[in-house]
């Protein structure tokens, strides 16, 4: 098969050498919920499964990478749709373009969890997987993160943050930062952008292409 991915930019994606995001690292395992209720045991699970989370960002930059090689033209229908949206996100790198960013991936991205795949579960999907066969929303978190780093957004400023909702179910969105004062998170269900520190759920850590390790959080960002 032979698939368009993302402008030629897109190339050298997550090429830079990792380095600390934080200078503080929360202990991981003081969890913030009552022992016995399901947030409290999602939020164990994801304690359990960090190691891995560190191994799947490596894997999947990895992905990336070959994905990046790909020829730049296909005939495939999902991705000359997705060829002509990207044409039209290019400009000024502001709250705008991240909207703009948010609104194509939902729209493009089918919701698909990983065991309706027949894969494993919790496996991160490469760019073209993703648009053509669909994705949970460590997917929809990757794709935007990639997309935006494609449209010139520095590495610094993406990251994935892993939290618990408010049902109790574990998720995952793409953190945004502007600045020191302003940072949103991008969920891929909703077309809006949340602000952040956002009241609905409870962030456990984040980690992005320059950051070694998992960084985590005290309390609600």
């Amino acid at each position: 098969r032979r698939f368009l991915l993302l402008p030629p930019a897109a190339a050298t994606v997550l090429a830079l050498p990792p380095g600390a995001f934080a200078k503080e690292r929360w202990h991981p395992s003081i969890s913030p919920f009552k022992p016995g209720t399901r947030h409290h045991q999602t939020f164990m699970a994801m304690q359990r499964s960090a190691p891995r989370v560190e191994a799947r960002l490596r894997q999947w930059i990895e992905v990336v990478r070959r994905e990046a090689a790909v020829l730049e033209t296909s005939d495939h229908p999902v991705l000359v749709k997705w060829r002509r949206q990207l044409a039209g996100l290019q400009g000024p790198r502001n709250e705008n373009q991240v909207a703009a960013v948010n609104q194509v991936v939902n729209g493009d991205v089918r919701y698909v969890e990983d065991w309706v795949h027949g894969r494993s579960r919790d496996r991160w999907y490469g760019p073209v997987e993703t648009l053509e066969e669909g994705g949970d929303c460590e997917d929809y978190a990757l794709l935007k993160g990639y997309l935006l780093y494609s449209l010139g957004w520095p590495t610094d400023r993406l990251h994935l943050v892993a939290g618990i909702l408010l049902s109790g179910a574990a998720h995952m969105m793409l953190g945004v930062d502007y600045g020191a004062e302003r940072r949103v998170l991008l969920d891929n269900r909703s077309l809006r952008i949340h602000p952040r520190p956002y009241g609905g759920w409870k962030p456990k850590y984040q980690i992005g292409p320059h950051q070694q390790t998992l960084v985590y959080f005290k309390a609600s960002r």
